[in-house]
């Protein structure tokens, strides 16, 4: 039985080792179809594709917002983000991952083009104050649980079959990744245990409801 395990053990290193990053054309494809269903949804949203300039922390896919319309950046090639956040995914449900976290950024566009602040700097002036960096920390902790959850409402409605596959990896993800402003798992976790529950109306508004289920 030891035996047994440690070859298990053993393979399961040799597999992560091994892992494949996702190639640029990957994340292309993922914000490619994150875009159309964006647009599908009427959001005035445009994807563009740079070069990451081999910036560690530089996310692989980003939304810049000007004037009511969007832009979904892909930044995958030269950038080690991209490549240590989709060598950590299991292969199998990896194209579906980078889809859900383009449309992680659609829910975004769809916050910001409502009015919701999305600025993530806190002028110096005040980032002293105790009580004001714990509102700006919750502010932007907000924006970040409705995207994952504009994620996890289109995964439902979408892959219902792979619901808990891909939301596993998110968890993963998030879980190496975890800081106050990005600290998701509570929604995510209540997401996880009730399952892919879709009742047909806009993902946008079942991304609220979700959102609502943790304060």
């Amino acid at each position: 039985m030891i035996k047994r395990l440690f070859a298990l053990a053993l393979l399961a290193c040799t597999w992560a080792h091994a892992a494949t990053p996702a190639s640029e054309a990957q994340w292309i494809a993922a914000a490619q179809t994150a875009v159309a269903f964006g647009q599908a949804q009427g959001l005035p949203i445009e994807l563009e594709v740079v070069s990451g300039d081999g910036l560690s922390g530089h996310t692989p896919v980003g939304i810049w917002s000007e004037n009511g319309r969007c832009t979904l950046v892909v930044s995958a090639k030269d950038n080690p983000t991209a490549e240590r956040v989709s060598t950590m995914v299991d292969p199998a449900v990896l194209d579906l991952f980078l889809t859900g976290a383009a449309i992680h950024e659609v829910g975004h566009c769809h916050r910001r083009l409502q009015g919701y602040p999305h600025n993530e700097k806190l002028l110096p002036v005040v980032a002293w104050i105790g009580p004001v960096k714990q509102w700006f920390t919750r502010r932007i902790l907000t924006e970040e649980a409705y995207a994952d959850m504009t994620e996890v409402a289109w995964l439902a409605r979408y892959h219902p079959q792979q619901y808990d596959a891909v939301m596993q990896e998110i968890h993963k993800v998030r879980t190496r990744f975890r800081e106050p402003k990005h600290d998701t798992l509570p929604w995510l976790e209540i997401a996880m245990a009730t399952g892919p529950r879709d009742d047909g109306r806009d993902l946008f508004l079942l991304a609220d409801m979700h959102l609502s289920r943790y304060r």
